[in-house]
């Protein structure tokens, strides 16, 4: 006998992956849930960094029930429990993974290269509900070679983590961007941990106007207390009289201190950092001679800032480059899909129009995502998650489990179709085969 439920697609098993797969397999529907390296493994990237926001912001209940139930959370967390992001992972993503409700649903080293439609081109029915009676056909890949697979909807949740964004000016690889700087300089570096050797008594160029780049400027800071000779560059195109802006009685005191901190020190004239802001990046060269880095820096044309009066273009030489510029989502994923994308953020269309209408600078502020802005043209095909923000940065963890549950509000008006026990159980059988394909 056939399986009649609703197969759902799963792309990322990263925080909002883990929690949409849970839920749709609670609410009755096939899942199937592809990460193309090890679950959470991108949080691993900056396992080091402390979660502004607490746990109790972060998780679902559903997660949490479903733990509660199987007793498998390692560690006594509270709601105002302040994590690390490996903190974060071990006690609750990793043991989310692995409940026995997602058993055979999630295939780590499978990567989706690709999303269509079974017989329906790109430009066929456009923006017509029909277009959502051709199931999705995935293009996946495991370290077997590449395969098919089908689903009737798609969720999105593979985030913006590595397609980072360039230093280069006008938002574009500055000259010699491209060849000389590595994977690793736009990630947030483990600068008091593992990495401590690699800035410890040299002079670091940091590139970035938000709390990532002042993650780094505050823990370079620690490091140059003990080892004088460690320097900091800090350079940013922001036109503000502080670095970071202070949010009035801001309700995440993790985030209130990171602000104090990284804006006294690049202010004070002791610090051992040195703020250039209103600055654009030309090129970058390497002297190989002495193993440095030479950056190209130019003030920003027309720029009323006091900082870069009278400021001309100027070359700086440094040992190491961190550039905290941000990410971007990959759109080629879904580019044979009609999705309709934000001009500016690259985000769904109807989506970055609400958040456009936000204009609190406190993240916090943000309203719940209405069901109706989380919907493309492409029927049934969802981005939810850091990707439907698109460049936009005010994401949070928060928000994507409000997505979650919206989306699922709208699909339960058709419902997953319902099956005897008997078909469950072949189902079962077939998850269990396509596991034994996949991983």
């Amino acid at each position: 006998m056939a399986d009649l439920r609703q197969q759902i697609a799963v792309i990322g098993a990263g925080p909002i992956g883990l929690e949409a797969a849970l839920y749709a397999v609670e609410a009755g529907f096939g899942v199937n849930l592809y990460e193309r390296g090890c679950v959470a493994q991108n949080i691993g990237n900056w396992g080091h960094v402390r979660l502004f926001s607490p746990f109790g912001m972060n998780a679902s209940s559903w997660g949490r029930e479903a733990l509660a139930h199987a007793n498998s959370t390692p560690l006594q967390l509270t709601d105002q429990s302040l994590l690390t992001g490996r903190e974060f992972a071990d006690a609750y993503l990793l043991p989310l993974s692995r409940l026995p409700r997602l058993s055979g649903h999630v295939y780590e080293g499978v990567e989706v290269l690709s999303i269509g439609r079974s017989r329906t081109w790109k430009g066929d029915l456009p923006g017509q509900a029909a277009r959502g009676n051709d199931p999705f056909r995935l293009l996946v890949r495991d370290h077997r070679g590449e395969r098919l697979a089908q689903a009737d909807i798609v969720f999105d949740c593979s985030g913006t983590y590595p397609n980072h964004n360039w230093i280069g000016a006008g938002g574009i690889p500055c000259v010699g961007e491209r060849s000389l700087l590595s994977d690793e300089m736009y990630c947030l570096p483990d600068i008091l941990g593992s990495e401590r050797s690699r800035f410890a008594g040299r002079k670091t160029l940091v590139v970035g106007s938000g709390y990532s780049a002042a993650t780094t400027v505050v823990h370079l800071a620690q490091i140059a207390q003990a080892e004088r000779n460690t320097r900091i560059v800090w350079l940013s195109r922001s036109h503000g009289a502080q670095p970071l802006p202070r949010i009035d009685d801001d309700p995440l005191s993790q985030r209130d201190g990171l602000a104090e901190t990284a804006n006294a020190l690049a202010l004070e004239k002791e610090s051992p950092v040195q703020w250039l802001p209103d600055r654009l990046i030309d090129a970058v060269v390497r002297r190989d001679t002495v193993n440095q880095f030479v950056v190209s820096v130019r003030a920003h044309a027309g720029s009323a800032s006091a900082h870069t009066a009278n400021v001309a273009a100027e070359e700086i030489a440094v040992d190491c480059i961190v550039a905290n510029v941000g990410y971007r989502p990959q759109r080629s994923l879904y580019e044979e899909l009609q999705v309709h994308e934000c001009y500016a953020s690259g985000g769904p269309m109807k989506l970055a129009a609400a958040l456009a209408g936000e204009t609190s600078p406190d993240c916090l502020a943000q309203a719940s995502p209405q069901a109706e802005t989380l919907l493309n043209p492409e029927p049934g095909f969802f981005i939810l998650g850091s990707k439907s923000y698109g460049r936009d940065s005010r994401f949070l963890l928060k928000i994507g489990i409000e997505q979650i549950q919206a989306v699922f509000a709208m699909l339960s008006k058709t419902g997953p179709k319902r099956v005897p026990s008997t078909v469950h159980s072949e189902s079962r059988e077939s998850d269990k085969n396509e596991a034994i394909t996949l991983q």
